[in-house]
């Protein structure tokens, strides 16, 4: 039996952002993790935990960030990119969504009907809000990209708009095998570090 604490934010946004950082740096220095996995549109907030991170640990850190078909493609500045490539840090952003064909129009098939993982990832806001649901997608994300084995114990981060709010240790799996009849394959929370008790909802 393990008994471990979880950081509640009152509010969900990026003014947790320093907070969760601390909780990131305290378990990565319990061990056990493969590697961290960090949500971050423009390249900042995974900057940020890098720069904190690089100094106790040569973990791999990945940073995720929107695909090609995003409207403001490529989300990362130039210097944060190169800022991150310096650290040597990972980048995803040629990588689907892991939520996308399941959050935006998941009717819009050639069969018109409802795809059961929207309502995963509508169970993860739930629970965790957008940050929850953001840390499991690119913990997914940067396994279909090839950067994570499946089945690796990796910290992810995410947040609601900017910043992070959320911090949990998952086991890594393909977006495709969410509902695999092999359980083994399955991603799934492990621990859950930090959350807000506010939530923000999309619907």
């Amino acid at each position: 039996m393990t008994k471990k604490s979880i950081l509640y934010f009152p509010e969900y946004g990026e003014l947790n952002t320093s907070a969760v950082t601390d909780v990131v740096r305290e378990r990565l220095s319990e061990g056990g993790i493969e590697a961290l996995v960090v949500a971050s549109t423009t390249g900042k907030t995974a900057l940020g935990l890098a720069q904190k991170v690089r100094l106790e640990s040569d973990l791999p850190i990945i940073c995720v960030s929107d695909p090609p078909w995003a409207k403001y493609y490529p989300a990362i500045t130039p210097d944060n990119r190169q800022a991150l490539e310096k650290l040597e840090v990972e980048i995803v952003d040629r990588v689907p969504y892991a939520s996308h064909s399941h959050s935006v129009g998941p009717c819009k098939n050639m069969y018109g009907t409802l795809d059961l993982r929207v309502m995963i990832f509508d169970a993860f806001r739930l629970v965790g809000g957008q940050g929850l649901k953001v840390a499991m997608e690119v913990g997914m994300m940067a396994t279909d990209g090839g950067r994570v084995k499946p089945g690796a114990i990796i910290l992810c981060v995410g947040g609601t708009g900017t910043g992070a709010d959320c911090a949990i240790v998952m086991k890594a799996g393909f977006s495709v095998d969410l509902l695999s009849r092999k359980s083994e394959r399955r991603p799934h929370v492990r621990e859950i570090l930090a959350m807000p008790l506010k939530k923000k909802w999309r619907w």
